[in-house]
């Protein structure tokens, strides 16, 4: 993390997922709970109006919830901006 997030200090830190049994709990700074989008019917028809607010304004909204809320997701929706803005170069 210390390369990463720009962390100027004598120790490395690092992030795991899991296995934390494996790791002296002295040097476990913090543990979190992270969970996907819930996707509900309301969700899903505002996915299917992305094109009524993406663009507009010179403003692009990206992220893993225009799909099924996973990180590929989310890099999918940066590259369909970056296709829309190279079709109207």
């Amino acid at each position: 993390m210390n390369i990463l997030q720009g962390i100027k200090s004598e120790h490395t830190f690092c992030v795991t997922l899991n296995q934390t049994q494996l790791i002296d709990k002295d040097k476990i700074i913090s543990k979190f709970i992270y969970h996907h989008p819930v996707f509900n019917s309301t969700s899903f028809a505002a996915q299917k109006r992305r094109d009524e607010i993406c663009g507009k304004n010179h403003t692009h909204f990206v992220g893993a919830y225009w799909r099924n809320g996973f990180h590929e997701d989310g890099v999918n929706s940066a590259i369909d901006v970056s296709n829309s803005l190279n079709k109207a170069v």
